[in-house]
């Protein structure tokens, strides 16, 4: 009987063993693809949008600062990246309330677009696909509204900038790149619009920040300008996983404007899967 228990305790000590081993395996395997997978990267967006011509246009907007330097800021000066304006002048300027960029440019005309046309499908064997597309569903476009072009395009261009560390997404403010000015950070009564898993659990803020904004134009002019910004970690352990904080601010303006204008701001943090 004690041999039969002896041999049976060896095996279930076998077992065990091979589990550990195993669990060990699974372990070091998911640490090395973390490793060779982990991306960090900071992605700022602007978006301006006019209903009508801006002349003699000056904006300071906020822009990602950690320790009053923004190498996003550098980018946006610097860079080429999508939607670049060519003939807008940036900067990054040191004003009375921080760091901010710059935004210079003669004129701002809005662009209006006709709505979108179904393209049918081409006829089968046809090798010049061009050719057949009706010259109706063609998009027009023209600097004022209308019947034909009343759909208006938002000015919307930014860049994406690696970083070199682990981005603190849980705790961004004071120890990452976040847009500045902050005034009366406090929790936010808002949340996620659909259920999230138990995992999942970010935080939600509210403050003010605040834009510079000169330009001439109508006093019907209505301008709506977005800035977001995004610090992400994302990694590959058989399939795409990621967290990120998210930082914006929005703004609505009427008529010609010169001067400093609060703008509302909004920030999450703590949003996706951690492995810790």
């Amino acid at each position: 009987m004690n041999r039969k228990i002896i041999i049976f305790g060896g095996l279930v000590l076998f077992v065990l063993l091979l589990l550990m081993l195993g669990l060990r395996y699974v372990g070091n395997q998911n640490d090395e693809m973390y490793n060779d997978s982990l991306m960090s990267h900071y992605e700022y967006d602007i978006i301006i949008e006019s209903n009508s011509t801006l002349q003699n246009v000056i904006l300071y907007l906020p822009v990602p600062v950690f320790e009053n330097e923004s190498g996003v800021g550098l980018e946006m000066v610097n860079g080429d990246y999508y939607n670049k304006p060519s003939n807008w002048n940036l900067s990054l300027e040191d004003t009375e309330y921080g760091l901010m960029l710059k935004i210079e440019a003669a004129e701002i005309q809005p662009v209006y677009h006709s709505l979108p046309v179904a393209v049918p499908e081409p006829e089968p064997g046809s090798g010049d696909l061009e050719n057949e597309v009706p010259e109706e569903a063609l998009v027009e476009e023209s600097h004022e509204y209308s019947e034909e072009t009343p759909v208006l395009v938002p000015i919307d261009f930014g860049t994406r900038v690696g970083a070199d560390h682990l981005i603190n997404t849980r705790s961004p403010v004071g120890n990452e790149s976040v847009l500045l000015p902050k005034y009366n950070l406090r929790d936010s009564e808002e949340g996620p619009i659909v259920p999230l898993p138990e995992h999942i659990n970010p935080e939600y803020f509210d403050y003010e920040s605040l834009v510079y904004a000169h330009y001439d134009a109508s006093p019907e002019a209505e301008v709506q300008i977005f800035i977001q910004l995004e610090g992400l970690n994302e990694w590959w352990i058989y399939g795409w996983k990621y967290n990120e904080y998210r930082d914006g601010i929005s703004i609505q303006l009427t008529g010609p404007q010169e001067g400093w204008v609060q703008a509302e701001g909004k920030l999450v943090t703590g949003d996706g899967i951690y492995r810790e």
